[in-house]
């Protein structure tokens, strides 16, 4: 048992048992307080709330089957594991709707994807004893990646730039975001402690110093695809710094100023709803990439390209391998994108999955998309001013 469902386990028990014994015939009341007190800490996956679900019932069937225990004490018993079902049931629902709060990501990003999953580590080694790294990567879109302090963005970089970009979205995409370190590491969700402030300072350093060429972007106002110029993702930032009266730093504010790319799709309505509440959920790195590549093909300008009928993505195996960048054997690849995609299933973001095969070899991939994924895709009719019409999971029958 994962150390995570241990402890919720041995905590919902500890806390419904006291609630039932201060209050033994009004305590149904107090579930809603303890699922939300749970939920807050920010501790727990949906998977934990699953595991924990399991592991009540399967000690409430054990407990009916005992012949060691009294019928009082199984009654007592009973009543104390149902109640911790109902609490984590409910904190998994509190979960649920936290997970539909949703922020604008600009799709050219999404489809031409500057992060990686894979990337060997001699490429890896070979960027950091050089100090900077060129990467042309292939994908749902090719593009062309620099880093002048010779590192390969990850997963855990993306999110921070999302968060960035709900920053912004907030701040009415002005010229400049302003934003602290505590707003970044509370966006993300991450739990406040030394450690995920280091985590994202490091990510805003690895940000401000990435570069990319897109290859195939699009371009809402003219509808055409166009190879931009190489840009800087964040093309200047600020920074101001507090400190206390003994001289430790208090605060830390900063200001970012995106590229005018991003900020012209933005304002042309090419964007991508992206929750970085399911993100969160998400513990594979494979997963997290799956779930943006999915959202951003849905988005684009030509997904009917990919998606053959309602919810159903059929998409060519090299070019998912592309867009996480797995330079491994085919087989390894597959073996990576298989289990990405049964944490998404496990987490009710696909319904199935399936590796079509043609001839010797497994050439694509197909993926079908729950209900949910399908809501937050399609919450958004129009791109801009120009009336282009942003393709919905209907529309793309």
């Amino acid at each position: 048992m994962k150390k995570s469902v241990m402890e919720l386990l041995t905590h919902v028990k500890q806390e419904v048992g006291d609630m039932i014994e201060e209050n033994p015939y009004g305590y149904i009341d107090g579930i809603a307080r303890i699922a939300s007190k749970i939920e807050k800490s920010r501790k727990y996956r949906i998977k934990d709330y699953e595991e924990v679900i399991n592991q009540l019932t399967n000690e409430e069937l054990a407990l009916f089957k005992s012949e060691d225990i009294s019928e009082e004490g199984i009654m007592r018993g009973s009543q104390l594991l149902d109640t911790c079902k109902k609490v984590i049931a409910e904190a998994k629902e509190y979960r649920r709707e936290k997970n539909k709060k949703t922020n604008r990501v600009e799709t050219n990003l999404l489809t031409h994807a500057p992060y990686f999953v894979g990337g060997s580590k001699k490429r890896k080694a070979q960027g950091k004893k050089d100090g900077y790294i060129k990467i042309d990567k292939d994908g749902i879109r090719k593009m062309t990646y620099q880093n002048n302090l010779g590192h390969m963005l990850t997963m855990a970089d993306a999110k921070a730039l999302f968060a960035l970009f709900s920053l912004w979205e907030e701040q009415d995409y002005g010229e400049w975001v302003t934003f602290t370190e505590y707003q970044i590491v509370n966006r993300l969700d991450m739990g406040m402690g030394g450690n995920q402030y280091q985590l994202v300072r490091n990510s805003l350093e690895k940000l401000r110093n990435t570069s990319v060429v897109f290859q195939e972007a699009y371009e809402s106002e003219t509808g055409k695809r166009v190879k931009t110029e190489r840009f800087d993702l964040i093309i200047a930032d600020e920074s101001t710094v507090e400190y206390n009266k003994s001289g430790e730093v208090n605060s830390k504010q900063f200001r970012f100023q995106f590229s005018p790319h991003i900020e012209k799709s933005f304002n042309h309505g090419y964007y991508t709803f992206i929750s970085i509440a399911v993100f969160n959920e998400l513990e594979i790195e494979a997963a997290q990439a799956l779930y943006v590549m999915i959202s951003g093909i849905a988005s684009m300008e030509n997904a009917s390209e990919y998606v053959k009928e309602e919810g159903v993505f059929i998409i060519p195996l090299d070019e998912v391998y592309g867009t996480l960048f797995l330079e491994d054997r085919r087989p390894k690849n597959k073996g990576v994108v298989e289990k990405g995609c049964e944490e998404l299933k496990s987490i009710d973001i696909i319904k199935e999955y399936t590796f079509i095969k043609e001839g010797r070899s497994f050439t694509k991939l197909e993926i079908e998309i729950t209900d949910w994924l399908k809501d937050v895709l399609g919450k958004k009719d129009y791109i801009g001013g120009g009336g282009i019409k942003q393709l919905t999971i209907n529309d793309m029958m």
